[in-house]
């Protein structure tokens, strides 16, 4: 069985040296992270601000931050995760860019591959929405809601992303390179699909969805998520983990005809497996501060989403806290090469697109063994 894994995701662009100030009381340099981290705040003192919204950490890094959680990570997590190369097995997490076969999100196109032949060579052309396969959202992908006018990270506005006044802010050219240390959850691995009703995990049965009958919603709560995560090394989390879980979304959809596919992201509904987005479990995420998180599947929480105090994972992670969110990841290979080599910990690298302006990206995401 594939268990807790520890992984470390490096992007190939952004190493920004750390900044120092000088304490005024000793004259002595200071790496202003640290001291952030050491007075990490608690859930309960979330939104620094009144008039931010829920559960937001907007200045915490600064008014001018665009790093967000990625200021957790330090070159001495790169050091010491690089230890864990020892094998020289390499597996990419990409689906196929054509996959699925129809994007889940009817708003985004499916990918269009045209082979242009100029007579003496041949190039690529591809039109393809950045979200519609394996994928990093960035910070500029989904505000809080419930405002006249959606809110960003760290006071981001509309404004700020299209029309005369557009810069590139939060731009997810910010998120080029950074190192993380990961913690993969392969819960479906573990309990099997149909025995995770028995442990509130939030689930959508493909084939039943895909033949528009009923839609099961086990919702996978914080303390399942601990559980699981000291199963079997009895480890725990660490601050700048990247969080994963395998829900098992992938391994079915593959199985399914390209009719059930179709049926499946053309549904009226759209549910499908995830997180629980309770406060709960949001407060349970900080408390562990993750770098970031990603999953196999359509939106890492449960979809639809709960909304306690009106907001959902999606608005706190990404604009509250700036914490980038990887969906539909394929993890099957990475958790058969788990089960065989008996080993959870390996270096991971993702280099995302370097697109000045960009929303989101392909997370061209690799670990190695």
């Amino acid at each position: 069985m594939a268990s807790f894994t520890q992984w470390i995701w490096s992007l190939s662009f952004r190493l920004i040296p750390t900044t120092l100030l000088l304490d005024s009381a000793s004259n002595v340099e200071v790496d202003w992270k640290k001291e952030k981290e050491k007075r990490r705040l608690r859930f309960e003192d979330l939104p620094l601000q009144k008039d931010d919204p829920a559960w937001s950490a907007w200045g915490l890094w600064g008014a001018d931050d665009e790093l967000s959680t990625l200021n957790l990570l330090t070159e001495e997590t790169i050091r010491e995760v690089s230890k864990e190369i020892k094998e020289g097995i390499s597996i990419p997490l990409n689906l196929p860019i054509e996959a699925p076969l129809l994007p889940m999100n009817p708003a985004r196109k499916r990918c269009n591959h045209n082979i242009l032949s100029k007579g003496y060579a041949n190039d690529d052309e591809l039109d393809f929405n950045t979200q519609s396969s394996s994928h990093w959202a960035g910070l500029r992908h989904y505000p809080y809601q419930n405002y006249d006018v959606p809110r960003y990270y760290n006071h981001a506005v509309q404004d700020d992303f299209t029309g005369p006044t557009a810069s590139s802010r939060i731009g997810i050219q910010y998120d080029t390179t950074f190192p993380i240390h990961n913690i993969f959850l392969p819960i479906q691995t573990w309990q099997g699909v149909e025995s995770l009703a028995a442990v509130s995990y939030s689930i959508c049965g493909l084939t039943r969805c895909a033949k528009a009958s009923s839609i099961r919603h086990l919702r996978h709560t914080p303390s399942r998520c601990t559980s699981f995560s000291k199963w079997p090394s009895n480890s725990t989390f660490q601050r700048g983990d990247i969080l994963l879980t395998r829900s098992g979304w992938t391994e079915e959809y593959v199985l399914l005809s390209d009719e059930q596919k179709v049926a499946l992201a053309q549904r009226k509904q759209r549910a499908f497996v995830g997180v629980e987005g309770s406060k709960d479990m949001i407060k349970w995420h900080w408390d562990n501060g993750f770098a970031a998180v990603a999953g196999d599947t359509n939106a890492y929480q449960a979809w639809p989403p709960t909304r306690e105090d009106g907001v959902c994972c999606h608005e706190v992670f990404l604009s509250g806290w700036g914490m980038p969110i990887g969906e539909v990841w394929d993890l099957e290979a990475l958790t058969r090469t788990c089960k065989r080599l008996g080993r959870w910990t390996f270096f991971l690298t993702s280099s995302h697109l370097n697109l000045e302006n960009g929303v989101a990206s392909p997370s061209n995401a690799i670990p190695t063994f």
